[in-house]
């Protein structure tokens, strides 16, 4: 049996023959996307026109000084979030910031050893103002937040964000977007091998989490299936941003559990202050084999401002603390007779999970027009992922129980069920986005942004018998999303957003897993989003979403429309602590995985049914949380309850069909409840050499049950917690920091309960400057103890444990 990391054989899968045979498709795909791309331009350009020359317009000055927590000036960046440039400030510099249109700003301060600084300040028309911030590592969260109104200070929101930054995602995370995040608050893993996962918030799922690239969809088929990886690449990425609560009403109404950003700045929103800066890294980790080589460069002149990246990776089958199955019982070496084969000999190899590898591919390039009071900027980008599916040989292709398969194989035949399963997946992809801003009174700025992306998606049987690939399934989604919306503001006191959002999905699929009909889904919006300070101490919010979706197949439509609203409100009972409420009514429309699916999906090891038939969902939230920011002791405490009427689910029928278990996509009552928690304490800081230790705290918790019966719903993660502690000097950072996740016994019909597991990791990092050069160098371990870990909230979980103790060696060169 081969993996796809077998070195013996280059990686060449069916799916290039695919696209040789079905030219006419791609070709009129990519030209039924040349009507949208038309539309967003001439949406977008007018945005950036509206906004008229600066000379009639009402701007101001900013001057802005960088000081260390002693006062002394340092060496940073600086920049006026949704202004043209950005400065570098020498030690004893000063950053001008001029012909500004009036207006409240952020300022944001880096350094290149990780401090950071953020402040506030009014530009008024024809005034100077004079602006001292100061940058440090004490004080955590203080990350501008893109995905609501393009640049707000995360303290400022009433909705829980948590913002993962690219320094963590390029040195450590994991290559899948699940598995990166999967150490936030109240953030799980679909998990299906390192090659697929997709983040699980509170408990839920698919699409109702909603994950966008720079602010719009990704345009690929991730949420419909587990083992589709989300089309992103979080190792070149500036940021994540997790959003949860109201705010997401901005983007969509069927996120209950939340909305995921990744900002990987493709499309330049302010000029860089020089003509080329940028990262080239190298990472190595033993567990995998990885051999990883990412990059980005960024750099402007005048009026434009470019950016390229692109990423290589490269793994092979991952190692694993024992046996795949967890149902594998150790044999006795001296046991037996020696010419006795092993049954699980080249299949489940002890040690290693079979036809885990993957290699990916990215690169992405971007241009802008930047001007002072906006820009208008293009990308394109492409990515490529092979990897394969655990778990996939263990049953082979077929329709009816005891019959042969399409293929023309006796499921009863061992030798036809020992294949692969692999996936090669191809996205192309155009953006576009444009802002201005006015400095009136009332209409700040507008903002448009366009996404539209190719995709293409091939599901491969690799027969050993024979010794070519088969095809089990193609998958082609060309999708469009854009969105216009404009802020605005009630005197000093009230702000917000008004916009609109389209999105149109064609999606076909073909072969022995075709599941789903051709569909196409439409579906258009209209968005309000708004805040108001009723006194110093106390400040609503209010948002509310009209969605129209219409979804076909060439015998079926079905339309639905959607209202959803939410209310929250914010108390300042002191300087350090924050008081939260909200509630919110949102409705996620079906969507055409869930009313029209039928069949075998073997990646799940399951057959699938859909139900035309099903009613939009609709879910009640209820949420408080304390925000705390004192001088030694910060973060949240947030516990929510959701319930839902009509909630979709796959219900296990306890019927086999094509020798698989039955999954009926259903619908009833439902609730989850549970509780989010992350602390930082600072234990000691010292002025000289300049060190800080602290110590952080996370706990998390969901129940998830059906509300008539009380029956737990499944794959629902169990309660989890874990401390690290931090030592931190200007170039050397040190962590140690275990997570436990407990059993997870309460569990839904015909589902198993997953065993406890301690995960204990430890990470070094560096810092070297040598003139315009920062190098990095970052030693970690994860797994140290080599536990066997399984996630509940997998399908693969008896099968595909998560991987063994491993060894990771990162470089990076700043310039």
């Amino acid at each position: 049996m081969h993996s796809v990391a077998d070195l013996s054989r280059p990686l060449q899968w069916a799916p290039h023959r695919a696209r040789a045979v079905r030219p006419a498709r791609a070709i009129a795909g990519r030209t039924r996307l040349l009507a949208p791309v038309l539309l967003a331009v001439a949406l977008s350009w007018p945005a950036l026109a509206a906004g008229g020359d600066l000379a009639a317009q009402e701007t101001g000055e900013a001057t802005v000084r960088v000081v260390n927590s002693d006062g002394e000036p340092v060496e940073a960046d600086v920049r006026l979030v949704g202004y043209g440039p950005i400065h570098h400030l020498n030690a004893d510099e000063t950053a001008r910031f001029s012909n500004v249109p009036a207006g409240e700003y952020l300022i944001e301060v880096t350094t290149v050893f990780g401090d950071r600084g953020i402040s506030r300040v009014v530009i008024r028309s024809g005034e100077t103002a004079e602006v001292d911030v100061e940058v440090t590592r004490l004080y955590r969260g203080q990350e501008i937040v893109a995905i609501v109104g393009g640049g707000s200070a995360r303290t400022d929101l009433l909705s829980p964000v948590n913002v993962v930054e690219g320094a963590y995602l390029r040195s450590g995370a994991e290559p899948s977007l699940g598995e990166a995040l999967t150490g936030e608050p109240g953030i799980n893993s679909t998990f299906h091998g390192p090659g697929s996962s997709r983040p699980i918030v509170r408990g839920l799922g698919g699409n109702r989490v909603r994950v966008l690239e720079s602010g719009v969809g990704t345009g690929d088929a991730s949420s419909t299936s587990p083992d589709h990886a989300p089309a992103v690449e979080v190792a070149l990425a500036d940021q994540i941003e997790i959003l949860r609560g109201p705010a997401t009403l901005l983007y969509t109404s069927s996120a209950s559990g939340g909305v995921i950003n990744v900002e990987d700045g493709r499309i330049p929103r302010q000029t860089p202050p020089s003509l080329m800066e940028g990262l080239l890294s190298a990472r190595w980790s033993s567990a995998t084999g990885e051999r990883n080589l990412a990059g980005h460069v960024d750099g402007g002149r005048g009026s434009l401002s470019y950016h390229l990246g692109g990423l290589y990776r490269k793994t092979d089958d991952y190692s694993i603390p024992g046996h795949p199955d967890a149902s594998h019982e150790p044999t006795d070496p001296h046991e037996g007779h020696e010419d006795e084969p092993d049954e699980h000999e080249g299949v489940e190899a002890e040690g290693i999970l079979p036809n885990s590898a993957m290699e990916t591919s990215r690169l992405v390039a971007g241009l802008s027009y930047v001007h002072p009071a906006g820009f208008f900027g293009v990308s394109v980008s492409g990515y490529d992922s092979e990897y394969g599916i655990p778990g996939g040989h263990l049953h082979p292709a077929q329709l009816d129980d005891g019959e042969a398969g399409p293929d023309g194989h006796d499921p009863e035949d061992e030798e036809a069920e020992d294949s692969d399963v692999a996936v090669d997946l191809t996205q192309r992809r155009l953006d576009l986005e444009g802002a201005w801003r006015f400095g009136g009174s009332f209409a700040r700025r507008v903002r448009a942004r366009f996404g539209v992306a190719d995709y293409e998606h091939f599901e491969m049987v690799d027969e050993p018998r024979e010794g070519v690939n088969e095809f089990e399934a193609e998958r082609f989604n060309n999708e469009w999303e854009g969105r216009l919306e404009l802020e605005h503001a009630f005197g000093e006191r009230g702000s917000g957003f008004v916009g609109l959002q389209a999105r149109k999905r064609d999606f076909e699929a073909f072969g022995i897993e075709a599941l789903t009909p051709p569909t196409t889904t439409s579906q258009i919006a209209a968005f309000l989003y708004e805040t108001i300070d009723l006194s110093p101490a106390f400040r609503l919010e209010a948002g509310g979403r009209l969605e129209a979706q219409t979804a076909s197949t060439p015998a079926l439509e079905r339309s639905h429309t959607a209202a959803s609203t939410s209310l929250g409100a914010v108390i300042h009972a002191s300087e350090a602590v924050e008081v939260l409420f909200s509630g919110s009514r949102s409705v996620k429309l079906p969507v055409a995985e869930e009313l029209f699916t039928e069949g075998p999906h073997l990646a799940t090891l399951t057959f699938e049914v859909g139900n035309p038939d099903l009613e939009a969902e609709i879910a009640y939230s209820l949420e408080g949380g304390i925000r705390l920011g004192a001088d030694r002791v910060r973060g949240s405490i947030n516990v929510f309850s959701n319930s839902f009427d009509n909630f979709v689910y796959q219900r296990v029928s306890g019927a086999e069909r094509s020798g698989l278990p039955e999954l009926i996509w259903s619908q009833a009552g439902a609730r989850f409840t549970g509780f989010e928690t992350e602390m930082e304490f600072h234990l000691r800081h010292g002025a000289e050499p300049g060190y800080h230790v602290t110590l952080d705290a996370l706990l998390d918790y969901v129940r998830a049950e059906l509300s008539e019966t009380g029956d737990p719903l499944p794959r629902i993660p169990p309660l989890r917690f874990g401390l690290g502690l931090n030592y931190e000097t200007p170039r050397f950072r040190a962590r140690l920091d275990a997570r436990r996740t407990t059993a997870q016994e309460r569990v839904a019909e015909f589902e198993d309960p997953t065993p406890g597991y301690t995960l204990v990791n430890a990470r070094l990092h560096y810092t070297i400057e040598h003139g315009r050069f920062i190098h990095g160098i970052v030693l970690s371990g994860l797994n140290l103890t080599n536990a066997e870990a399984r996630s509940h909230t997998s399908f693969l979980k008896d099968l595909a444990p998560l991987p063994g103790r491993n060894i990771r060696l990162f470089y990076q060169l700043g310039f």
